[in-house]
């Protein structure tokens, strides 16, 4: 088992998403502290254009072939507008999930999800190489996510043909104070920093603020997959760390090494 002594480790993933990797570093001997950055919040009765394209898509639900969620968010918000109307799901639709936990969840909601084990790390990259998203001949896809984000997908997706949609059905925020934060790192003697995506590394920049920048800068950053650490080096951060994808083995497994090291 990876050893985590010493590592004194900001999470940073949303509310009610934190628990499990929280546990597992604690487990191998490290001290972790949860502040989330981002917060998940339902679509409020003021998003009314967002509202009416999610109702729009969802009870035209049986006109895409392809159906896409991009993380465990989109399915707990998408399937709650599903199940308003579609008591039972419609047929002839291909269901995908990016990354395991997503995967799972949809299977544990009964929804017939594709496997996409062979596909490998845990992001949309990754996923354009299931053999079911190869090439589209008058199909359309269904990407249900957040508001906003990449739209990485929906071009490669286009570019082989496929008519893609959006069904943004719940909103990200800044979820804590730059006062929070910056006390935690200090009081806690944050040594490690894991960030699971761009979002988040734009986020905690934002709540540090360049007036705490000489605190921060010297962290080690844990981040899943180049992507990010890409984003993570451009803010200037010193030391990167780029796990193998988003799940807490991979996330415990580059905190304990430094031969992940991508930015130095």
């Amino acid at each position: 088992m990876t050893s985590l002594q010493g590592k004194h480790v900001l999470v940073t993933r949303p509310q009610g998403q934190a628990a499990d990797l929280v546990a597992a570093i604690e487990t191998a001997g490290g001290c972790a502290i949860h502040c989330p950055v981002i917060a998940i919040e339902r679509l409020s009765d003021s998003d009314t254009a967002e509202q009416q394209r999610c109702k729009q898509q969802f009870m035209a639900l049986d006109q895409f072939q392809h159906v896409i969620f991009i993380s465990t968010n989109a399915v707990k918000y998408g399937l709650q507008w599903i199940d308003q109307y579609w008591p039972q799901l419609p047929v002839g639709i291909n269901w995908y999930g990016i990354g395991g936990s997503t995967t799972q969840l949809l299977r544990q909601e009964g929804v017939p999800v594709n496997d996409t084990v062979e596909c490998g790390t845990m992001n949309s990259e990754a996923l354009l190489q299931h053999k079911g998203l190869q090439a589209f001949s008058h199909q359309k896809v269904l990407i249900v996510r957040g508001v906003g984000g990449r739209d990485y997908l929906q071009q490669v997706l286009q570019q082989r043909g496929a008519e893609v949609e959006y069904a943004e059905c719940y909103r990200r925020r800044v979820a804590v104070t730059s006062t929070d934060l910056i006390s935690k790192i200090v009081e806690y003697e944050i040594n490690t920093v894991c960030l699971n995506s761009g979002e988040s590394v734009e986020n905690f920049c934002q709540l540090v603020g360049p007036e705490h920048w000489s605190i921060i800068k010297g962290l080690l950053l844990v981040v899943p997959g180049a992507r990010v650490a890409e984003i993570a080096g451009k803010k200037g951060f010193e030391r990167v760390f780029c796990a193998d994808n988003a799940s807490n083995q991979a996330m415990i497994a580059a905190i304990g090494d430094e031969d992940q090291l991508v930015v130095s």
